[in-house]
């Protein structure tokens, strides 16, 4: 048997840590944008929590942009050409770096800041976010046409671009607010920025260096852990898949808001607050798309159910507990476990390479969709925070099925009784 070549393998490696870098560079301008913006305008805006879950949600919205741009552009154009397209997306949308509130802006005290936040979101973000948006699925899509070893199954660098997110997130109150100023922050951004349009150069030039053949040779051969995620499914989605990526999605960012908004205006508004719920919403992404087994599924599937039964009696009888701060960590970890949950069954239903835009595309749909629901249909329809139980019963919902008898009977008490808690309260 010959030996692996070793020019091949340094070739394999330089491309994984290129593509790697690439995505870690844009998830963490993705999440550095993100508070620097908010603290842009929430002075102007009062410092209402609104401010932010308005933020989070044109974010889920620009990313379903991006993933849809993705999406159409991996069917009408070959890899190559999308690309040559994308360079120039990324060259346009220098143009209007730095960001900048325009002196301006400023809304009425009596109007809603939503609609004026929003379209000042657009005017001023708009373009370069939507470009860093499409990275995910893009530089996975441009890495599974190499000849890595791994181009075959590369969701595995989804979990790269998430701990950017959440590094960029959690080092942003830290280091990088305390530290820097506004202006100096958007400088930084914009020169950060450049950098990535370097590194996709990069990337684009790589996926044009290469040739069509043998992929490269892989080193080990491992065996497959059943309780991991696995190679994914070559068969074709159907529309009962597709429902289900967009609910395993759209109940985990629909709770992330709710726990956000519940402990911002009932226990305390401190912004940081605001931090924590979506810093667990992308550890879980992490977790589940890594490709090793953190914890196990099964375990965290069984405790769903008796992790949400505390913050769900919280919040439907509104118990006094004193002081209230004391109750956060329960909310906290309803989400982590619950967020989990719905990741690491979305994680193991991924599809092959050839419906990876597809893939990306459903899911932001149900980002989206959990996000529109508690900014703009919930305030509507509920005077409280009614959308927070009933996240947390759709969460069980969300469970892996058991072909058991014993199963089926546990799975009717575990979403039967919160959902008529529910109906009663």
């Amino acid at each position: 048997m010959s030996r692996a070549n070793p020019w091949h393998q340094a070739e394999g490696s330089t491309w994984l840590g290129l593509f790697a870098l690439t995505l870690f560079m844009s998830a963490t301008l993705l999440f550095l944008v993100q508070p620097m913006f908010a603290k842009m305008v929430v002075p102007l805006l009062g410092g209402v929590p609104a401010v932010w879950t308005t933020c989070v949600v044109f974010y889920q919205f620009t990313l379903l942009a991006g993933y849809a741009y993705v999406h159409a552009t991996s069917r009408w154009l070959s890899v190559r050409w999308q690309a040559t397209l994308h360079l120039a997306v990324l060259a346009f949308s220098l143009l209007v770096l730095p960001i900048h509130v325009p002196a301006e802006w400023t809304p009425a005290a009596s109007d809603n800041p939503v609609i004026p936040l929003l379209f000042l979101l657009v005017a001023s973000l708009g373009l370069p976010l939507f470009a860093i948006s499409a990275s995910a699925p893009l530089l996975q899509r441009w890495f599974s046409a190499t000849r890595h070893p791994s181009a075959g199954d590369p969701y595995f660098l989804y979990a790269v671009s998430n701990t950017g997110s959440l590094l960029a997130l959690l080092s942003y109150p830290v280091f990088v607010e305390p530290l820097l100023g506004l202006e100096r922050q958007n400088q930084l951004w914009a020169a950060g920025y450049g950098l990535l349009g370097a590194l996709t150069v990069c990337c684009a030039s790589a996926l044009w260096l290469s040739r069509p053949g043998r992929r490269l040779p892989k080193r080990v051969s491992v065996q497959p852990d059943p309780d991991a995620v696995g190679g994914g499914t070559t068969k074709a989605p159907g529309l009962r898949q597709r429902l289900r990526w967009v609910a395993l999605t759209a109940v985990p960012s629909s709770l992330m808001l709710s726990v956000t908004t519940y402990i911002s205006t009932d226990i305390a508004s401190v912004p940081l607050l605001w931090v924590i719920p979506l810093a667990l919403y992308l550890i879980t992404f992490v977790m589940a798309f890594a490709g090793n087994a953190f914890v196990s599924h099964r375990l965290m599937s069984t405790l769903l159910p008796v992790a949400v039964l505390g913050p769900l009696l919280l919040t439907i009888t509104s118990l006094p507990i004193s002081p209230a701060w004391r109750s956060i960590p329960s909310h906290y970890i309803a989400l982590f476990v619950a967020a989990l949950v719905c990741h690491r069954e979305l994680a193991l239903s991924r599809p092959s390479t050839r419906y990876l835009t597809e893939f990306f595309l459903w899911i932001s749909i149900g980002g989206a969709a959990g996000g529109l629901f508690n900014a703009l249909i919930a305030p509507v329809l509920f005077e409280t925070t009614v959308e927070y139980p009933l996240a947390l019963v759709a969460a069980c919902l969300m469970r892996p099925a058991r072909s058991t008898d014993a199963s089926i009977r546990a799975r009717r008490l575990d979403f039967g009784l919160p959902a008529l808690t529910t109906l009663l309260a």
